[in-house]
């Protein structure tokens, strides 16, 4: 709005009588806009909108869930392994095979109980036996591997295992309605870090889901279309592909709530086939990437709102399943939890420009793998490292572990090392995790530009725990996990950690260079003293460029 300074304040250009005003045009530019109430067609629910004077729509931020990983240090019952300390398998993906990528299984830690009788009435009808089924999906058979972690052809497999795994519930007449769901991070309700989902199925139609489809019976009688088909895309819509969209609804309940919508009308979940799958995983893939880039890898919550699966058949005319994708970002309160309505402080159309215009950065590593394909078998490397021997030092340890490396094709690093502290605090104890030079992964700054950088990190499992026995004479290795995600090297040659070079060697390169010895000689005296010497002649060039620049540095300091 054009403004003039009269008399010491702000005064707007624009004529309030006339016929080209916009009543929603603010006044004053630094005035609070009035908060206003959205009532949403599927949950029957006002929502109000009072956006926060403090920070606008784009500062809103999860609390990272990268470092909450509990396990990282202990086995893990899901990760590929561990299968016999898991609970009872049901299925996995691809079928009877050791290199499994999904994983079906009874959840250690049931809501409710397959074993009890079905349905059985206690009271009345008011209670029931606590009977149902419930399933744990693990998503990956790697321990850092995230649902957005995974390809479009993976996310849309881990759908797949619903549809299917639904489909063997329809034939259990007691099972009325089935809820997929997935928490990500501990804030979000995870009690295990593994990536993986749930399916509940239970005896009844929980009161939500009856309210839902009551209130899609009721729009689709008045306007005789079904409320999800007639969604109003324009400002709402962040990503689009063959048969889904994704976008925030109207009358969001909570900041950057998202929900993923089939094209075409379809009542039931488990309907799914395999090319929609495959178009579903690719979109669920970039809107979870996307709101994890913009607001800090949030914990966040999906559920997949399906109709029940004893239904009259009335439904499938009105009922029209979707995703909808909850981020953790503020917390529920009491008016919340008393009145069920919400107040969201941004705006839906904000919202979705804001996760519209999300551009993830591509990485080299991403780069590379169009067309890659993945190893074809994870080799388990625990025998290599399992022994009973007690190395007199934490050094020798480290260069047992290292050589054994070697032979096998991939460089093992020190991941952490911890001495107790000074104190040796009460939870503390001395020990060395070592791991593959390939583990963790490449974090881009948020608000840095994607640099067109290569890199190693694939998020590789592989750990070994070192610690002093127990008489603190010597030292122990434990194989915390023995997988690698990743094709090995056949050999370590021009590797960035088996190549490094010591202080000494670092001087001997140094001298050499001031007498000028060619970088091939270098390396040729390099190695005719060690013979286990894998440094590669572009690492000589890279260290004769380094001391170059340490020296001309020094001869500046000095002149100055």
């Amino acid at each position: 709005m054009r403004t003039k300074t009269v008399g010491g304040k702000r005064r707007s250009l624009i004529n309030p009588n006339s016929p080209f005003t916009l009543s929603a045009l603010e006044t004053d530019e630094e005035e609070d806009p009035n908060p206003i109430y959205r009532k949403s067609t599927v949950w029957n629910e006002w929502v109000i909108f009072k956006q926060d004077k403090t920070k606008k729509a784009s500062d809103f931020k999860g609390k990272s869930t990268y470092n909450t990983n509990p396990s990282r240090n202990k086995p893990c019952v899901y990760c590929i392994g561990h299968e016999d300390e898991c609970s009872e398998e049901i299925f996995r993906v691809p079928f009877d095979e050791p290199n499994w990528k999904i994983r079906v299984v009874e959840s250690p830690n049931p809501a409710v109980l397959r074993s009890l009788d079905d349905g059985f009435v206690l009271d009345g009808g008011e209670v029931l036996d606590g009977f149902g089924i419930h399933d744990v999906v693990i998503e990956s058979p790697v321990h850092s591997e995230q649902l957005l972690d995974l390809t479009p052809k993976d996310v849309g497999e881990v759908f797949i295992a619903f549809s299917n795994r639904i489909r063997e519930l329809v034939h259990l007449e007691s099972i009325k309605y089935v809820q997929v769901f997935k928490n990500h991070g501990e804030k979000a309700g995870a009690a295990m870090s593994h990536s993986h989902s749930q399916i509940l199925g239970l005896p009844i139609v929980p009161n939500n889901v009856s309210a839902r489809l009551g209130n899609m019976k009721d729009f689709f009688y008045q306007t005789g279309k079904c409320c999800i088909c007639d969604i109003q895309l324009e400002d709402l819509l962040i990503d689009s592909s063959t048969y889904f969209f994704s976008l925030v609804p109207f009358a969001a309940s909570f900041p950057f709530e998202i929900w993923v919508v089939p094209r075409y009308h379809s009542a039931h979940f488990h309907e799914l086939d395999d090319e929609m799958a495959l178009d579903l995983g690719g979109l669920m893939r970039t809107t979870l990437r996307k709101m994890s880039f913009q607001l800090n890898n949030p914990p966040y919550n999906f559920m997949i709102h399906t109709s029940p699966l004893r239904g009259d058949g009335s439904e499938l005319a009105y009922s029209h399943w979707f995703i909808q994708i909850i981020p953790q970002l503020i917390p529920t309160t009491g008016f919340e939890l008393g009145t069920g309505s919400h107040i969201n402080p941004v705006l839906p159309e904000d919202a979705a420009k804001i996760l519209r215009e999300v551009i993830v950065p591509v990485f080299a590593h991403e780069r590379r793998m169009v067309g890659f394909l993945p190893p074809t078998k994870i080799v388990d490397y625990s025998d290599a490292f399992t022994t009973k021997e007690v190395f007199p030092t934490r050094e020798y340890l480290l260069n047992w572990a290292r050589a054994i490396g070697r032979e096998h094709g991939f460089t093992v690093i020190i991941q952490r090392s911890d001495n107790g502290g000074l104190k040796k605090r009460i939870g503390r104890k001395t020990t060395v995790i070592l791991g593959c030079e390939r583990s963790g992964k490449y974090r881009q700054y948020k608000d840095a530009l994607a640099r067109k950088t290569g890199t190693k990190k694939c998020g590789c499992p592989f750990r070994l725990r070192g610690r002093p026995v127990r008489n603190g004479d010597g030292w122990k290795v434990n194989v915390v996990c023995g997988f690698h995600n990743h094709e090995v090297i056949e050999t370590a040659i021009g590797s960035t950690y088996a190549g490094r070079l010591s202080g000494e060697e670092k001087s001997l390169v140094d001298d050499l260079t001031r007498s000028n010895y060619k970088p091939k000689d270098i390396l040729q005296t390099l190695k005719e003293r060690n013979e286990e010497n894998l440094t590669s002649i572009k690492q000589i060039y890279n260290l004769r460029q380094q001391l170059k620049r340490s020296r001309l540095e020094l001869e500046m300091e000095n002149s100055a």
